[in-house]
């Protein structure tokens, strides 16, 4: 009863000079020929086998079952002899099932890697990682519960895999690094699916694998400035609303004040800006939240971009990056308050007024270009609040 193990009964358990635990024990089964069916009571030989198994009250044991070789009884049978066996041991098996079992469930519920599973039940990474799939097999099949907001990432895993066609002489690939990932953005639910790829048809692949009803119910999709996904969205959730997160929007802001930083410093002294530079000196500041310079740091800003006329086109364009911020700060979670769509549109007004009153900064047009490009999803980003932030916090887990 101890032991737990359908089928086997434990038949000696001692204790050696190391105090390691050894469980003696048979197999109490009616020994069945495989092939047949027939059931044999002639002994051939017996057999002690010395498979990994859990452990025994917290500490390690090593099972010894002793199996018997029989002889099989029917007369047309093929097999001449077989081994008996459990369910919890199959045939030519050296580890039990419920120490894959185990170590399946580690990885699953207790989000340790294969190797660590591996290493604690001490078997191989592959059978560890073979029973994490197994397990996770049976919760992927279980269809994921409707979600209003759904959030769409890629995530890199691994390194690509190439074969070269032996008939053609190509090269063609095996797996992708990239992969698209599908996620829970309002619910407990977290990562959905993931497929292999990051074209457009890859995302709706498997999107088209929903039910209707399932991909009715989603409102709002979060997504990277990405055509690729927005495409895929379009197409397999048509009454959905696409939310640009912002994180993405802000970055682009801050790499469009860096591209006029690195044109001035060559306007300025002919090369690559480097130490020394004040143009240079200052590029981390020109990054930051304008409410988180100091009133010393913003000061040092204004002096040195004042000085020079690429200095104060550097100065526009950091204008530009915080009159978008301002538009993105209306959202909720930094006021407290659901904005209206027309204090949205009212700012980004502000933003593209600006760009425009500008034009000769050929990287503010194109800044101002792109976002009127994506202005409906960044609209309904800042209104609902739907972010992937959630999303890369599933994936690192």
């Amino acid at each position: 009863m101890l032991f737990g193990m359908d089928g086997v009964e434990v038949t000696e358990a001692e204790r050696g000079a190391g105090g390691r635990l050894t469980v003696w024990a048979r197999i109490t089964l009616p020994a069945m020929c495989p092939g047949c069916g027939t059931v044999s009571e002639k002994v051939h030989q017996y057999v002690t086998v010395t498979p990994r198994d859990v452990r025994a009250c917290g500490q390690d044991a090593d099972l010894c079952l002793v199996k018997r070789r029989m002889k099989c009884a029917g007369k047309d049978c093929p097999a001449k002899t077989f081994t008996e066996s459990v369910p919890q041991l199959p045939p030519r098996c050296t580890v039990t099932r419920r120490l894959l079992e185990h170590a399946g469930a580690e990885v699953a519920d207790r989000g340790i890697t294969p190797a660590e599973a591996a290493r604690d039940a001490g078997i191989s990474w592959p059978s560890a990682h073979a029973a994490f799939k197994a397990k996770a097999g049976e919760i992927l099949e279980e269809e994921p519960a409707p979600v209003a907001h759904l959030g769409i990432d890629e995530y890199r895993r691994g390194r690509p895999r190439w074969r070269k066609d032996t008939d053609t002489g190509e090269t063609v690939q095996l797996a992708d690094r990239w992969h698209v990932c599908f996620y829970d953005l309002d619910g407990n639910q977290g990562l959905l699916g993931q497929v292999e790829g990051r074209t457009s048809d890859d995302a709706a692949y498997w999107l088209a694998g929903a039910t209707p009803a399932w991909r009715d119910a989603v409102e709002v999709v979060a997504i990277d400035m990405c055509a690729i996904f927005a495409s895929a969205v379009r197409r397999m959730l048509p009454g959905a609303r696409i939310a640009v997160d912002l994180f993405h929007v802000v970055q682009l802001a801050v790499k469009t004040t860096g591209d006029v930083r690195r044109r001035a410093i060559r306007e300025l002294y002919g090369r690559r800006g480097k130490a020394g530079d004040p143009e240079y000196g200052i590029k981390s500041l020109l990054n930051r939240n304008l409410e988180s310079l100091s009133p010393e740091q913003f000061e040092k800003v204004i002096e040195i971009l004042d000085v020079t006329a690429p200095g104060q086109q550097l100065a526009i364009a950091w204008i530009a990056k915080e009159k978008l911020r301002d538009v993105l700060n209306l959202r909720a979670r930094v006021t407290g308050s659901t904005p209206c769509e027309r204090q949205v549109r009212d700012r980004l007004f502000t933003f593209y007024d600006w760009c425009a009153q500008h034009e000769d900064i050929p990287e503010l047009l194109t800044l101002a270009g792109t976002i009127a490009r994506w202005e409906n999803e960044i609209v309904t980003a800042v209104t609902t609040g739907v972010t992937n932030d959630l999303a890369s916090h599933c994936t690192s887990r």
